[in-house]
């Protein structure tokens, strides 16, 4: 061996490797001699500081191994060269240095480490066996030209170190591998090791089995078309993958000599077809490019191609590029039991540009989970019953499994269904066929449906679901429908489109939409001049003479989409009916605050009756000029037969417009009467102006103006107005709310009323009579302005005991005092405040009499 030994050194000493390498060397040369240099590096050190095995050290440290290394030993290390890993292939070194691969890289590693000895070459002898770290075994050759190891040649010998020896071998020594391990070592199967992986099947195949594999190289897979590959990969897709994996593996050992032509069992549950018959053997027509790769459970054959089984409807569309739109529709339809069922199906499978011609807006609809029923309905539609191939096409109806028919047509260059065109027929699944067509159809979908798929028409979608018009709109019909797209409804005032979205006013949105139905269906060639009736009742006027027929003016802009309950016409404005009193005070802006003191008063149904009405109707600021606490004392439920009192005297019985109103008394609704001036630059109503006239409506004519009308309140009626709500309570508890609402006799009342805090103020209130006095106290009967009114004037309450008061007016500030009875002096903070039958002057204490 000391011939080997010599050799090996000179050829250290060619090979110049770096000095950490050479002294290593030298002390091996000269390690009894007491002079010679001394060894200072572990293994791993010395690899470390050796450019030959950097690839090695990578590994080790990948696999957590470096510590081991650097332990006390000894050791025997067979290290390979970098160009042994280079070997492998540089996508396969790139493999096992990946963190999940630590496992089979800790294998590879220890099976190059002899344990529990420094063996040096001289040590070697041929046909040895020695244990690794791994376990298992090496056989080392020993010949004239060197030493080998498991066939691998020493490159190197006897680099030695502080815990053991390295010797520099020119291949990588693998241990029995089972079939992951193999292929993760094989650079034809790189792409393999991948799917195995994503497929979850990487347990199963390192199994006991034993298993044979047919192992797609990486070419195979490269074969398939980019998006099959990446729809594979995908772990969404796990269990289509899994299953084309599982076709590629036959229980057993099936080595290229037990291989005969014939049907084999695969584990997906289906068989392949061997042919033995050709230069190789193929498998479902992929021929076995090297055969016969032994592993620790089972034996592996690489092949050309990629086996596919036999994919159901759903696994078909999920990897095909062309139908990725439909696969994702069939998961958001909650289809894909259904369609995966025994079946069989024919499917007329919109293609991706099918999808894209509907519109983006549209697919975002029907994918939306809150339109899944409806995406269901659409998909159904594209599916029949059992197998009927392109060959067995006929002119003519055919039974969908979503309950209508689709049309068939043969009689053009390729079939159409509902004149979309198949483009590819006669795609066998395991459970059906499918035939690829260039459209979506969506025949069956009713006004609604298409309604919400429609993206110029999905503000229409909104309100005939605010409307409850759903159900009526979803029934058998038919219906034509005159559509109104988005930038009709934005093209409303913001206020009115709004009130039309409010619940609150769902019935006068009912009546818009209904305005914009015909019964049956019209065609745009069945359009004429003239009226035509309404779902609503009323009529709209057709015009049929410019470029595009309108519709009260509103022109249609795409006409004749058929649905299945009918027609829908695509129009550039809302209809408006003609509304009552109500609906048009609902939807004016101006008049919002009567709308809903309408509807405080429960005047609705008789604002909405026949009339006609002619209604001087307050704007907003009228309202907000009452002042916060009057308008919600009018609001208040308490309050409701005042409120009605206010609002039905702004009501004259017919319609009078401006041009019928003269100077005068005018009855209201009411029962009293209001005074009309023409004298000015507009009529006057009471005083108040007339800012907008004759605004004529369903029944009757409205006059907007700028004031509230209440000169027909009476003195309880004015108190409750302005908040004096113990006063009104006590008057009505004493019964005398009837005499404060008389005109006594024409001479009117005039009340000095307490405040709530006046009142408030008393230690207790007294009752009976006493309270009766006391209240008529307050009163005198006649209507005494506060120009009426003079220092030292003594007044004569209605109390009938002849009780009197004083008034006092300090001359310098105007101030008004009164003085009781009982000589307790209160003041007068507002006077004036007028009634229609009197007067009343607001005070800041009760008086008592004598």
């Amino acid at each position: 061996m000391k011939s080997f030994l010599q050799t090996a050194r000179r050829f250290a000493k060619r090979a110049a490797l770096v000095p950490a390498l050479a002294v290593a060397v030298a002390a091996c040369d000269d390690d009894n001699s007491p002079t010679g240099p001394q060894i200072t590096q572990d293994i791993v050190e010395i690899a470390a500081g050796t450019p030959q095995v950097s690839t090695l050290v990578a590994a080790l440290t990948s696999a957590g191994l470096v510590d081991d290394l650097q332990a006390d030993g000894p050791f025997t290390v067979f290290a390979p060269v970098n160009t042994a890993f280079d070997a492998l292939g540089a996508d396969v070194v790139a493999s096992l240095l990946e963190a999940g691969n630590a496992d089979l890289l800790t294998k590879i590693l220890t099976f190059h480490v002899i344990p529990g000895a420094a063996v040096f070459s001289g040590d070697l002898s041929d046909g040895q066996t020695v244990t690794t770290l791994q376990g298992e075994t090496l056989t080392i050759g020993v010949t004239a030209s060197g030493v080998t190891v498991n066939g691998a040649s020493v490159t190197t010998a006897d680099v030695e170190a502080t815990n053991g020896v390295i010797h520099l071998i020119d291949g990588v020594l693998t241990p029995e591998l089972n079939i992951v391990e193999k292929a993760i070592l094989t650079s034809e199967t790189q792409t393999l090791v991948d799917a195995v992986v994503a497929g979850g099947l990487a347990s199963a195949l390192q199994g006991e089995g034993p298993f044979t594999v047919f192992a797609p190289v990486n070419s195979a897979f490269a074969a398939l078309d980019s998006y099959t590959l990446n729809a594979l990969l995908d772990p969404a897709n796990q269990a289509i993958l899994s299953k084309i994996l599982r076709y590629h593996v036959v229980s057993g050992t099936v080595l290229s000599t037990d291989l005969a032509n014939g049907e084999v069992a695969t584990l997906e549950g289906s068989t392949v077809s061997i042919d033995i018959d050709g230069a190789a053997p193929t498998v479902n027509g992929a021929s076995v490019v090297a055969a016969d790769i032994e592993v620790a459970n089972g034996v592996i054959h690489l092949v050309d191609g990629v086996l596919l089984p036999e994919l159901d409807i759903v696994e078909t569309a999920t990897i095909t590029e062309q139908t990725s739109t439909l696969a994702a529709a069939v998961t958001a339809g909650g289809l894909v039991s259904t369609l995966q069922g025994d079946g069989p199906f024919t499917v007329f499978a919109p293609v991706n540009a099918a999808f894209e011609a509907l519109g983006t807006y549209a697919v975002s609809e029907l994918l939306d989970p809150v339109n899944q029923d409806l995406l269901a309905k659409v998909l159904t539609y594209h599916v029949v019953p059992g197998t009927v191939l392109s060959t067995d096409l006929a002119n003519g109806e055919v039974a969908t499994a979503q309950g209508s028919t689709v049309t068939i047509n043969i009689d053009g260059a390729a079939p159409t269904v509902n004149g979309a065109a198949v483009v590819a027929a006669d795609i066998q699944v395991a459970n059906g066929v499918i035939h690829l067509i260039d459209g979506v159809l969506t025949e069956n979908l009713d006004v609604v449906e298409r309604a919400t798929i429609t993206e110029e028409t999905d503000i229409l979608a909104d309100a005939i679901a605010l409307s409850d018009l759903v159900p009526t709109l979803q029934g058998e019909g038919p219906f034509t429908v005159f559509a109104p797209v988005n930038a009709a409804f934005e093209a409303l005032d913001e206020f009115t489109f709004e009130a039309l979205q409010d619940l609150t006013n769902q019935a006068i949105l009912q009546k818009v939409l209904t305005y914009h139905v015909v019964p049956g269906t019209v065609l745009s060639t069945d359009l004429a001049n003239g009226e035509v009736a309404t779902a609503q009742g009323s009529t709209v006027t057709i015009n049929i003479d410019g470029a595009a027929p309108t519709v009260n003016g509103a022109a249609v802009v795409a006409a004749d989409i058929q649905v299945a309950n009918g027609v829908i016409h695509l129009i550039d404005g809302v209809l408006l009916p003609e509304f009552d009193i109500v609906e048009t005070a609902a939807l004016t802006a101006e008049t919002s605050t009567l709308a809903a003191a309408v509807a405080a008063g429960d005047l609705v149904t008789t604002l909405q009756g026949e009339g006609p009405f002619t209604v001087f109707a307050p704007l907003n600021a009228a309202f907000a000029a009452l002042g916060t606490d009057k308008l919600e004392v009018l609001l208040a439920p308490e309050n409701q037969a005042l409120l009605q009192k206010v609002l039905t005297y702004h009501v004259v019985p017919g319609t009078v417009l401006s041009t019928d109103l003269a100077n005068g008394e005018v009855t209201t609704a009411q029962g009293s009467t209001v005074t009309i001036n023409v004298d000015g630059d507009a009529p006057t109503v009471n005083g108040a102006t007339v800012v907008a006239a004759d605004i004529q409506v369903a029944n009757g004519v409205i006059h907007l103006i700028d004031g509230v009308l209440t000169e027909n309140l009476d003195l309880v009626d004015v108190a409750d107005l302005n908040g004096f709500s113990v006063l009104t309570q006590l008057v009505d508890e004493q019964g005398l709310t009837s005499t404060l609402r008389s005109d006594n006799g024409g001479a009117g009342f005039t009340v000095f009323a307490p405040t709530n805090v006046a009142f408030g103020a008393l230690e207790t209130i007294p009752t009976g009579d006493v309270l009766t006095q006391i209240l008529l106290y307050h009163v005198v009967g006649a209507t005494v302005e506060s120009s009426s009114l003079s220092d030292g004037q003594v007044v004569t309450s209605a109390n009938g005991a002849g009780d009197t008061f004083t008034v006092n007016i300090n001359g310098d500030t105007g101030a008004v005092t009164i003085t009781d009875g009982a000589g307790n002096t209160v003041n007068v903070v507002l006077t004036d405040v007028a009634a229609s039958n009197g007067v009343i002057h607001v005070i800041d204490g009760v008086k008592l009499p004598s």
